[in-house]
This record gives C-alpha cells, structure tokens and sequence, in this order.
C-alpha cells in the first residue's frame, strides 16, 4: 500500500477570547478584547541538504493581540523524522501576554537520504487551539540530479463520481528518463482529500530500481467522501532525484442523488451505416463508461482497444486508451497473469443527447474525430442503476465475462439486445496471442436461450479517410449461443474453427451496484 502523510495545516491565525469582555452601558457598545496567535513562518522548508550536514531554521510565535492566552500542549508530531530537533521556549502552560513571544528552533541534520517532514503542534486556549508549525527536508548525496522521472499519464484525473463508490482504477507509469538508474526510495499519496485516494504497488515499490529508459506501473483508485473537487499528490522519491517528482491527482465527487444520463449501448459511426464495419460497445456503471473499441489496424486485421472513461464534464468521458494482448481464446486454463496491456493513446467521448455524440482518439501518435450514433436494430431498451438483484433481470445488454468474476479476466463479450435479439461482441485473442474479436447476432430460439452464426471481420484501418464499408469482409468462422439460468449467470458455447468449448459467463460489476437494462 502508499505510504500516507497528509499534514494538517492550519492557516488561523487570529480568534477572540471570550473569558475577558468589556461591557460599556453607555451607548449600547459593546466590546471584546481579542485573542490573537501569530506565528512568523508556519512552514519551513529546508530543501536539499547534504547527507551529513545540519542547518537550523527559527520561528516567532507571538501574541498579537491584546488578550492573554496560554498554551495547553506543546508537542513535536510522533510522525516526525529523526533528522528533525526541535527546541522551543514555547511551552505547555506557558500564557503570552499581548506583544509577549516565545521562539521555535528546528535543526536538519539528514542522515540518510531522501524526503522527511514533520510538526510542532501549538494548542492553546484561543479558539483556533490547534495550530500547526510544519517543516520539510530532503537527504541528498554524490547522486542527486543523476536521472530524471516522468509520469504516464501527466496527471491523474478521475472525473465525476458519485460520493461513496469507487471509480474505476487508473494505470499510472513511472517512467526513468536516465541516464542513471533510479532507485525508488518513496512512494506517497498526500493532499487536502488525500483519503479519497487509495491503491497499491504493481511493479513500481520502495527499493525497485529503474533503468534508464525504462518503466514501472501502479494503480490509484478513486472513491469521494464528499461532493466537489477532491485533490491530492502522488510524490516519488529517490536518491537519483533533483528534486520529488510530483503527480497531480483530482476527482470531483458527485451528490449520490444527481441523475446521470445513460449511454450504455452499440455505438458507430454517424449517420448511421456511413462507416457500417466498426462500432463501440459502451457499459455505463454510475459515471464511469467501459468502452471496447472494435476495428482494424494498419494491416485490416480485426483490432479492438479498451478504454476506462470517468466523466469529466457534463456528457464527456475521457480515458486512456489500451490494446491488449494474452493467451489464446481456446486456451486451457485461461492464465490471466499471461494479458498485457498496452498504453497507446486516449479518448474523449462527448454526447450531445442521448442518441448522438463525438468520439476523438489518438491512437499511436494518430488524432482523429467520428461523428457517432447509436446502433438500432430493434427497440432500445431503457438502461439505468441496478435497483435490485441483477439476477432478477430480463434484459442481458450488459458486458460479460468469465465465472466466477475475475478467473479469466483479460477477456469479455459485450451483449447489445434489442427487440429479443442479441448482437454480441467477443473480445479475444488470436492463437497467437494478438487481439482478435468476433462477432454474432444471436435469435432467441427458446426462452433464455440465443443461437447464431459467429463472424470474423477485416476491413479498412482505423485511421483510413475515408472508411469504406464496401472493403470490409466478414468470414463466418463457427457458432456461437448464450444460455442464460437468470440475469446474471449464463453459459456461452461457440465453435471456431472447430474448436469448441463452452464458459460460465457473468456480468462484470465495476461499479456497485451494476447497470440494469429493460
């Protein structure tokens, strides 16, 4: 897990002492004596400082106002670094008369290197009792300046979520620009919101070095406490560092009660049919969009891309965008470790209602914008947040995968009905590992129960202007149905290529309490 220090700053600096008042009768006046805390620095920062020496900063507290106040506890924080000594004449008990002042003397003497901090906590009898002097250092050695670290992405900005759940995760990499290697020596979420940050270490941990030119990857999780902007920091040390490497992190939390409109849903190109041989299947769980992308890439091969979209504006979602690669679809057992992702670019989907929108990518250096629409070919069901079981649905638009959640994951299958009639979309990959999808629109043959042709698909790259559909060839390569034992368990048997195998299927809930369509 991150390490965790958020200090507790406080900026008061005045109050009024209400023991001591003046009532003048004469003219109704009525006047208080004012108890006021002033402190010269509240923040000391150090800054870097070599291993072995010392350097010393002080601090006036005063009381400049013209009431008398004491202080209740004088104490250094417990989570201060042993690099700090602190001396202080101000203390517990200790009561300032008006213009009267103690001093703070705090020595930096670093041992080790890296970044410190700590805290000398004032309580007093004023009502603002709990004021805070903060001070920060940094270690440094022979090493310093030797390597440089950047953040993929820049920023980490999590959009709308609504207060009390979780967003979907972000991948966030540590990227060494060299020329040295860089050994991590921090890895610390601080901030105003920092609890409404979380997440934990991939290959990126305290102790792991670098190398020049070379990657490690974390995840942050998101999940607002209150309504608003919610802000905090990712910050990174190491002793190959000028400086801490600082990532900012935002999220706005949204009132539980505030609607969301609902793009879940087959998405393609606009007007439709225009570009028919692509689309975008859209699962829509609170306001975070999943988004699989299916198309082709510079060869015409079958391509698909993923996208985690948190909202960010009003009817825009934005996220980074994935290509993905794992064991092969007829693979027995299915090693999830084996799935690798890919950042190859980002995505914003912006709606102008809840038929039509824009889709702008960059794929690979590649920026590009569609017009987009929503696919029919039936009646559109009404999609909203599960009020019930999800096993009580009658509807089985929804993204999919493996039972129980999570065995297999790397892989899904989105299921669009429409008017008792299911066009679906498997997301794979080819017997050698390379994405693959395949597609099927599967009748309802008996209740609970649909059945159809599967089809592999080439067509132009995504990229190509204009996309023709005329060049986009389907090859029927097997079967494929889907039997379902209730709204959220079922079994999914194809044939490829002679292949056959059937999987326990389930809805995949990344935001509790999942999407419901009817």
């Amino acid at each position: 897990m991150f390490q965790v220090r958020s200090p507790r700053r406080r900026s008061c600096r005045s109050s009024r002492h209400l023991s001591v008042a003046l009532l003048f009768l004469i003219g109704g006046v009525v006047t208080d004596a004012v108890g006021q805390v002033c402190i010269s620095d509240d923040t000391i920062e150090f800054g870097n400082r070599e291993v072995g020496s010392h350097t010393t900063a002080a601090v006036t507290v005063s009381n400049c106002g013209d009431a008398p106040w004491s202080f209740t506890n004088v104490s250094v924080d417990p989570a201060t670094g042993s690099a700090f000594q602190v001396s202080t004449t101000c203390t517990t008990g200790l009561t300032l008369a008006p213009a009267a002042s103690c001093m703070v003397s705090v020595l930096f003497a670093p041992a080790t290197t890296g970044q410190t901090s700590g805290g000398l906590w004032l309580y007093n009898t004023t009502s603002a009792p709990d004021q805070l002097i903060t001070f920060y250092g940094r270690g440094i050695n022979g090493e310093n300046g030797t390597a440089s670290l950047t953040f993929v992405p820049a920023s980490a900005n999590f959009g709308t979520q609504p207060v009390g759940t979780t967003a979907s995760p972000l991948n966030v990499a540590l990227h060494n620009q060299g020329p040295a290697p860089l050994t991590l020596s921090a890895i610390v979420l601080n901030g105003p919101e920092v609890y409404d940050f979380f997440g934990f270490d991939g290959t990126c941990a305290i102790g792991a070095t670098i190398a020049a030119g070379s990657s490690c990857s974390m995840v942050i999780d998101f999940r607002p406490e209150a309504p608003g902007l919610r802000l905090a920091n990712l910050v990174i040390d190491a002793p190959q560092l000028a400086s801490l490497a600082i990532m900012s992190i935002s999220g706005i939390g949204q009132p539980a009660t505030a609607g969301l409109a609902s793009y879940e849903g087959l998405w393609w190109g606009a007007p439709a049919g225009s570009e028919s041989g692509w689309g975008i299947n859209i699962a829509q769980q609170g306001g975070i969009l999943f988004l699989t992308w299916f198309t082709y890439d510079l060869s015409g091969k079958g391509w698909w891309l993923s996208m985690s979209a948190p909202q960010v504006a009003a009817g825009v979602y934005s996220g980074a965008l994935y290509a993905t690669t794992g064991p092969a679809f007829n693979a027995v057992p299915f090693d999830p470790a084996q799935v690798k992702r890919t950042l190859v670019g980002t995505g914003t989907l912006t709606f102008s209602d809840g038929s039509d929108g824009s889709f702008a990518y960059t794929v690979n250096g590649v920026s590009q914008t569609k017009s987009i629409t929503r696919e029919v070919f039936g009646t559109l069901p009404t999609c909203a947040t599960a009020a019930t079981s999800l096993a009580a649905a009658t509807n089985y638009q929804d993204l999919w995968w493996a039972a129980p959640a999570g065995v297999e994951a790397g892989w899904g299958v989105n299921l669009t009905e429409e008017s008792n009639t299911i066009f679906a979309t498997w997301f794979t990959y080819d017997l050698d590992g390379t994405p693959m999808w395949l597609s099927v629109t599967a009748a309802n043959t008996v209740p609970g129960a649909f059945m159809g042709t599967l089809y592999r698909t080439a067509g132009p790259a995504f990229n190509a202007v204009p996309f023709n559909p005329a060049n986009v060839v389907l090859t029927a390569v097997g079967t494929a149905s889907f039997t379902f034992s209730d709204g959220n368990d079922a079994s999914f048997a194809y044939t490829v290529n002679g292949i056959s195998q059937t999987k326990a299927i389930t809805r995949e809930v990344f935001q509790s309490p999942g999407t419901v369509c009817q």
